[in-house]
């Protein structure tokens, strides 16, 4: 399955061990589960287990998406990746209000992912490169 490069752009950062997937507009909410899907494809053959996904031109979650990734989508990380997955969700302040988010913890800690919101990128990568550092894979 490939991400429409004109909802998602996905890249995989060999140097940075990083996958990077940021929304190009607005999304249905078929639109987000595609590239969402679309993305754990892009990561499986690179083993990527550190994404940063840019939030900020997407549009705000749908209560049904939010469920669909914590319940369905987020189980299946760990097995395809061999490993635990860690997201940072970069966020404009505004978006990050309004992300329904924080109503579906824990997203952070479980055994498949582990997921922090940031506004700026240079923390969200210096999340990303901590994980990486703690698990033995920078």
């Amino acid at each position: 399955m490939v991400a429409d490069s004109e909802v998602l752009e996905l890249s995989f950062r060999t140097d940075l061990g990083l996958l990077f997937g940021r929304w190009q507009r607005p999304a249905t909410d078929d639109e987000v589960r595609l590239g969402y899907e679309a993305t754990l494809a892009e990561a499986a053959p690179h083993g990527a287990r550190y994404w940063l996904l840019d939030l900020r031109r997407r549009g705000t979650f749908s209560t049904e998406v939010v469920a669909w990734l914590v319940h369905t989508f987020a189980p299946r990380l760990k097995a395809g990746l061999s490993g635990p997955v860690y997201i940072a969700f970069l966020a404009a302040p505004d978006h990050l209000q309004a992300l329904p988010l924080q109503q579906h913890l824990p997203l952070t800690g479980t055994p498949d992912w582990q997921a922090s919101t940031f506004t700026d990128e240079g923390q969200a990568l210096r999340w990303l490169n901590t994980c990486r550092a703690q698990n033995g894979d920078a």
